[in-house]
C-alpha cells in the first residue's frame, strides 16, 4: 500500500520574555524517482547566549551538508542515519574545540528525527514531550513514549552528545507528537491524544493551536505532528480497452441518505450501553404504574359486574312466602362475600406492601448508584495523578490527589464491600503521596568524623571540599582537614592575625578562604597547610550570612544590609564591595545561605528558596515539598551539575532538587541531630553534612 508523511506544525510565541531558544528545523530529500527522506531537528534551549545560536548554525549546516550526500543512498535506513549522527558528533567537537565559552548541557534538549518509506529513525539528548500513538488491529491507538526509549548518558559528553540512537517501524495510521517541554502540563487540557487519535493529523494541530492562542499563556510553545497517511489507490483499467468512464460507478441519488441511516446506526449503537439504563428505569417504573392501574381496574370492574348479577331477594312476593313458612331473613355476609372481602384485602396488602418495597429498592438503588459514581471519581483522579506523576506533573498530581482524599473522605463504610473498596483506594492514594514527597530514608548513615568535647557543635563551622578533601573549622584557632576516604584527619593552626572563631567559608581554584565574625578575611593552602591573611574590608556591609567566590569575585550575602555584595580580586585580596542587586523584591532580613553557579540562589531561616540573575530576580520557585521547609541554612551546588542541596535542620532532612526547581529527594535519617551545613562531590556522587559534632556521608540521588 502506498502512503506518505504529513507533518504539521505548532508554534504560539507569546512569551513577554526572551528566555529561550526554541525552533523545528526541517529538511526535505531530493532523491530522484522517489519519495526522499525528511530530516526534522527540535530544539528547546534554556538560554539565549550566542554560544547556543553558533552551535545550532553549525548543526543546521552539517545536517543540510549531509541530506545532500546521502540523498541517493538506497541502504540500510539505519546505516544512513549513523552516519548522519557520526556527522553531527563531529562537527560539534570540531566546533568545541574553538568556542571558548562553555556550554551548559543540561540546558540543552535537541532531537533528531529521520522518516523514509515506513521507517523513523530518532537520536538526541535532553527531554522532550512525546506521545507516539501506534495503531493496532482494532484500530485503537496504543501509546508509547518514544523519545524516553533511548538511552541516554547521565552525564552528556561533549566530543558525543548524540550518543544513543534508535530505528523502528512507522507504519501507516501511526502518529507521533513532539513538542516543548510546556506542554506536559497541558497534555489533558488540550486532549492531545484524544485529538491526535480522532483527527486528521493537520485538523488536530490547528485545534491545538487556537486552543493554545485562546488560553493567552505568557509562554512559547513549538511542536511538530507526523502521521503516515495510506495514498488512495487508483482504479485499474481492465484490458479491454474501456475507459476510465465506463468502470467508474456512478454515485446513486440516494447515496448520500444511505450515509447518514449508517452514520445513525453507528452512533445509535455506541451511545446505546450509555443511555440504555436510564431507559430501562423509566421504563420500569411506567410498567409498574400501568399495571397497578390495570389491576385497580379490573377488580373494579368485576366487583361491579357482580353487583349487577346478585340475586334479588328482597322483593315483595319472597318477603311475603318467607313470612308465611317463619323461614326468617337470608344474611348479609354469606360465604361467598367472605371469600371476596378475604381476598380483596389480600389484594390491598399486597399492593401496599409491593409499593412500600418498590420505594425502598428504588432509594436504596439511588444511594448506591450515587455512592459508586463518587467512589469512580475519586478512582479516576487517583489515575490520573499517577499518569501525572509519571510525566513529571507533579503539581496537578497532588491536586488530583487532593480532591480525590475529598470526595474519599464523605464515603460511608455502612456495607462490607464499601469498607473494602474505600479502604483500597485511601491505601492507593496514600502511595502516590509517598511518591510525591520522593522521601528516601537512610537508616546508618556513614561517620567521617565525630567531636565528643563539650561546645564542639558550636565550633564546627565552615565547611568546604576542596581537592578530595574536607576542611572545616574546629575551633578558634584551628582547621581541620578531613580525608573521606580514609577518615584521616589532620589539624592546622591559624598563623594568620584572626582571634575568633572562623563562621563562613568559600572555595577558589586552589584555596579555601574563610572570613571571621570581625571581618577578617585569610585563606588556607591545604597542600602546605599554612593560613595568610588577605586585604579585606566590609566596607558598607553590616554583616555577612555567607561568601562564594565566583569568577574572579568574592559574593558576600549581608541580610542586615538587605543586599548582596561582590568584591572583585586585587593583589593580594579583594577590592572594595559594589552592590550585586539591581532589582530585589524579596525580604533578605532572615538570608541565612548562598550559592552560585551563574545564578545566585538565596535561602533564608523561614524556608523561602529565591534565585536572581545579573543582579536582578527571577520568577523561579522550587516545586510543592511535603512538609514545606522550615529553614535553609546551607546551599550548594556548582555550574557542572543541575542538583541543588540545602539543609534543613530544623525539619532534621537534607533536600535535593533540581535547578528547574523539581524535587529530586528528601532524605532523612533517625540518627539525624540537625545538618546544618552540606557540600556535593560530583566524582564520588557523596554528599557531606555538618549535623551536630559530626561529619556524615550520603549517597548523592
Amino acid at each position: 500500500m502506498e502512503h506518505q508523511f504529513r507533518i504539521a506544525e505548532i508554534e504560539v510565541n507569546k512569551s513577554t520574555i526572551d528566555e529561550k531558544i526554541i525552533g523545528i528545523f526541517r529538511y526535505e530529500s531530493e532523491a530522484r524517482g522517489k519519495r526522499g527522506t525528511t530530516l526534522l531537528m527540535l530544539v528547546e534551549i534554556s538560554s539565549t547566549l550566542y554560544v547556543y545560536e553558533q552551535l545550532l548554525e553549525v548543526l543546521n549546516a552539517t545536517a543540510e551538508q549531509t541530506r545532500h550526500l546521502t540523498s541517493a543512498f538506497d541502504g540500510d535506513p539505519m546505516v544512513r542515519f549513523e552516519k548522519l549522527i557520526q556527522r553531527l558528533n563531529d562537527s560539534v567537537k570540531k566546533f568545541l574545540e574553538q568556542e571558548p565559552t562553555p556550554i551548559v548541557w543540561n540546558r540543552l534538549n535537541i532531537f533528531i528525527l529521520e522518516l523514509s518509506d515506513e521507517h523513523v529513525c530518532l537520536s538526541g539528548f535532553g527531554r522532550l514531550t512525546n506521545v507516539f500513538l501506534q495503531k493496532q488491529a482494532d484500530n485503537t491507538h496504543r501509546r508509547f513514549d518514544l523519545f524516553g526509549s533511548l538511552e541516554q548518558p547521565l552525564e552528556i559528553n561533549p566530543e558525543k552528545p548524540f550518543s544513543a540512537l534508535i530505528c523502528g517501524d512507522f507504519h501507516p495510521g501511526d502518529i507521533l507528537f513532539a513538542g516543548t517541554q510546556n506542554f506536559d502540563r497541558l497534555r489533558d487540557e488540550l486532549e492531545i491524544v484524544h485529538r491526535l487519535s480522532t483527527l486528521p493529523a493537520v485538523s488536530a494541530s490547528v485545534e491545538i493551536q487556537q486552543e493554545l492562542e485562546q488560553c493567552h499563556i505568557p509562554d512559547d510553545f513549538a511542536a511538530v505532528v507526523i502521521a503516515n497517511l495510506p495514498m488512495p489507490q487508483a482504479n485499474v483499467l481492465p484490458e479491454s480497452g474501456l475507459t476510465s468512464k465506463e468502470i467508474i460507478p456512478q454515485e446513486k441519488s440516494t447515496q448520500s441518505i444511505q450515509k447518514m441511516y449508517r452514520e445513525e446506526e453507528k452512533t445509535e449503537a455506541m451511545l446505546s450501553p450509555a443511555m440504555s439504563p436510564v431507559k430501562n428505569k423509566i421504563e420500569d417504573r411506567k410498567d409498574w404504574k400501568k399495571l397497578f392501574k390495570q389491576t385497580w381496574e379490573n377488580t373494579w370492574e368485576a366487583f361491579r359486574s357482580w353487583m349487577k348479577k346478585r340475586p334479588v331477594l328482597r322483593d315483595p312476593v319472597t318477603l311475603a312466602s318467607l313470612r308465611g313458612l317463619n323461614a326468617g331473613h337470608s344474611s348479609l355476609m354469606t360465604q361467598k362475600r367472605r371469600w371476596m372481602l378475604i381476598i380483596c384485602a389480600a389484594a390491598i396488602v399486597l399492593a401496599l406492601g409491593g409499593t412500600f418495597w418498590y420505594r425502598l429498592a428504588k432509594s436504596h438503588a439511588a444511594e448506591q448508584a450515587l455512592w459508586t459514581m463518587a467512589y469512580e471519581q475519586a478512582l479516576d483522579k487517583k489515575n490520573r495523578a499517577e499518569a501525572s506523576l509519571v510525566y513529571g506533573n507533579e503539581t496537578q498530581a497532588r491536586q488530583l490527589v487532593a480532591e480525590a482524599l475529598t470526595i474519599v473522605d464523605s464515603l460511608d463504610i455502612k456495607t462490607k464491600e464499601r469498607q473494602t473498596n474505600k479502604q483500597t483506594l485511601q491505601n492507593g492514594l496514600q502511595e502516590v503521596n509517598v511518591k510525591l514527597k520522593h522521601e528516601v530514608r537512610v537508616d546508618h548513615p556513614t561517620e567521617l568524623f565525630a567531636n565528643a568535647t563539650n561546645g564542639a557543635e558550636a565550633n564546627m563551622k565552615a565547611l568546604a571540599l576542596i581537592k578530595n578533601e574536607l576542611v572545616f573549622s574546629d575551633g578558634p584557632q584551628s582547621i581541620a582537614l578531613l580525608n573521606p576516604n580514609n577518615k584521616e584527619v589532620k589539624h592546622v593552626s591559624v598563623t594568620a592575625s584572626s582571634t575568633v572563631a572562623l563562621s563562613i567559608s568559600a572555595i577558589t581554584k586552589d584555596r579555601v578562604l574563610f572570613l571571621d565574625k570581625e571581618g577578617n578575611l585569610l585563606s588556607l593552602d591545604p597542600v602546605s597547610e599554612k593560613t595568610s591573611d588577605l586585604t579585606f574590608a566590609l566596607g558598607r556591609a553590616k554583616g555577612a550570612q555567607a561568601i562564594v567566590y565566583y569568577t574572579r569575585r568574592l559574593y558576600l550575602l549581608d541580610a542586615e544590609s538587605n543586599m548582596i555584595w561582590k568584591y572583585a580580586e586585587s593583589g593580594n585580596g579583594f577590592g572594595a564591595g559594589a552592590p550585586y542587586l539591581k532589582q530585589n523584591t524579596n525580604d533578605l532580613s532572615g538570608a541565612s545561605a548562598m550559592t552560585i553557579d551563574s545564578n545566585v540562589y538565596v535561602g533564608s531561616n523561614k524556608g523561602k528558596l529565591v534565585r536572581y540573575l545579573s543582579g536582578a530576580e527571577e520568577t523561579w520557585s522550587p516545586s510543592l515539598i511535603d512538609p514545606p521547609m522550615a529553614s535553609i541554612t546551607s546551599i550548594w551546588t556548582t555550574s557542572d551539575t543541575d542538583r541543588l542541596i540545602l539543609a534543613d535542620p530544623s525539619s532534621k532532612r537534607v533536600i535535593v532538587l533540581r535547578k528547574d526547581g523539581q524535587l529530586i529527594a528528601q532524605i532523612t535519617s533517625p540518627e539525624f541531630q540537625g545538618p546544618r551545613e552540606v557540600v556535593g562531590d560530583l566524582t564520588n556522587k557523596k554528599i557531606y553534612v555538618l549535623d551536630g559534632a559530626r561529619v556524615l556521608q550520603l549517597d548523592l540521588p
